[in-house]
């Protein structure tokens, strides 16, 4: 039974012997293999690993590249679209057209945004250019402004209802005829500021890019018809560059700080309590201010206003990139023939404003007028008119207009939900 027992015991021994450098081998691999990785790294910790810390540094420099090539693009756009510009603008000057710096860079851009050219809205220049516009305006007031106050008053009484009819009547047309939804068709109908109307609108649920083209066609229409009557049927030469002489030579560095300053400071304010159109009301209602009060008498001088002019035409012109067919028939169409309603409403209101209060017509009939405020103040501005009627008729129409779209805004909620 010893013997016996003994012989199992061998076996099993001679059994373990053998199975266990199996094992270990089995296991060794894994314990070899899992601090390895752990080794190098605990040796050399500065290295790192180099693959990956290479691909990085390739992929910053890819994406560098592209963001630089990126930026270099979109300026060479906007270079394009600012050459274009100046030529529309020194052909219509050469062929004594209405309103030429701006008129002729308008229709060339225009022209060159529907036939697909790769031009940009150069919006670098968009604030510097209208605070331009705005400090020249305001200059055109005179400390004359402060006695005929009053005599404004009736006339800008009669704008506000004026403003509510064309508002009602725009929605029934955008509505009923052009088959619009209620909020596109209310944002396309105010006659507001482009900016503030399309941000309101793709708020409220209506069709942004209706309401920008829409809204870019009433401009168009009216900037165009209104120079080319004047001109054409009133016998006034808007073919001029300006009423005022004022050169760059002529400009003392104390006048241009005034400048600069009226054009900064009006924007900043105008801004910080919201104000819209802040960077052409801004500069506008400080310059204005300052003249009215016989606190200066600096005036921009020509040259600067002219790139002015060749801009803020650029950049609408710009407006309509990327406008296909189908959106003109569908969309501009009904924008353009709500333009020609609108003048003809507009000027049966002015001639009979102009006759009970006695200003102007002209001037009535730019005070009036539902088109872009910078454009038509700076008509008024080029034919030397009543650039203040002009301009307060316009504050009034842009506040009116501002406050009720809030006003409708905040009420219908249910163009959001819809």
């Amino acid at each position: 039974m010893a013997a016996v027992g003994s012989k199992r015991r061998k076996r099993r021994q001679a059994a373990r012997g053998t199975d266990a450098p199996e094992r270990q081998q089995a296991v060794r691999p894994k314990v070899v293999a899992a601090p390895a990785p752990a080794t190098i790294t605990a040796r050399d910790p500065v290295a790192g690993p180099p693959n990956t810390s290479g691909n990085k540094t390739s992929s910053n420099k890819t994406s560098s590249n592209k963001t630089s090539s990126k930026t270099w693009a979109t300026f060479a756009r906007y270079a394009l679209a600012l050459a274009i510009g100046a030529a529309g603008s020194l052909t219509f000057v050469h062929f004594k057209l209405p309103l030429p710096w701006f008129l002729g860079a308008l229709t060339f851009c225009l022209v060159a945004s529907v036939a697909q050219l790769p031009i940009e809205r150069p919006r670098p220049l968009a604030i510097p250019m209208r605070a331009v516009l705005g400090v020249a305006i305001g200059s055109a007031f005179t400390p004359a402004l402060l006695s005929r106050a009053g005599s404004m008053a009736w006339s800008l009484a009669l704008l506000v209802p004026f403003m509510l009819f064309v508002i009602g009547l725009g929605m029934i047309f955008y509505e009923r005829i052009s088959k619009f939804d209620r909020a596109t068709a209310f944002f396309s109908a105010v006659p507001g500021g482009l900016t503030d109307m399309t941000t309101m609108a793709e708020e409220a649920g209506a069709k942004p890019r209706t309401v920008i083209l829409v809204q870019a066609s009433r401009i168009l229409v009216i900037v165009f018809a209104l120079p080319l009557w004047l001109q054409w049927h009133d016998g006034l030469n808007v073919s001029q560059a300006f009423a005022t002489r004022a050169r760059l030579a002529d400009l003392t560095p104390l006048d241009a700080l005034i400048l600069f300053g009226m054009g900064l400071g009006g924007w900043l304010g105008a801004r910080a309590i919201g104000l819209a159109g802040a960077p052409i009301v801004g500069p506008m209602l400080v310059s204005g201010l300052a003249h009215a009060l016989g606190l200066t008498y600096a005036k921009m001088p020509q040259e600067i206003l002219i790139i002015a002019q060749i801009s803020v035409g650029t950049m609408l012109g710009c407006q309509f990139r990327g406008l296909t067919f189908s959106e003109f028939m569908n969309t501009c169409v009904w924008g353009i023939a709500y333009a020609v309603v609108l003048l003809v409403i507009t000027a049966f209101c002015a001639h009979w404003v102009s006759q009970w209060t006695g200003f102007d017509p002209i001037s009535v009939l730019l005070g009036f007028a539902p088109g872009g405020q910078t454009e038509l103040n700076l008509l008024a501005f080029v034919l030397g008119l009543d650039v203040a009627y002009v301009a307060l008729h316009h504050l009034v129409r842009l506040g009116v207009v501002i406050l009720g779209a809030q006003l409708v805004f905040k009420t219908q909620k249910g163009w959001r939900k819809a």
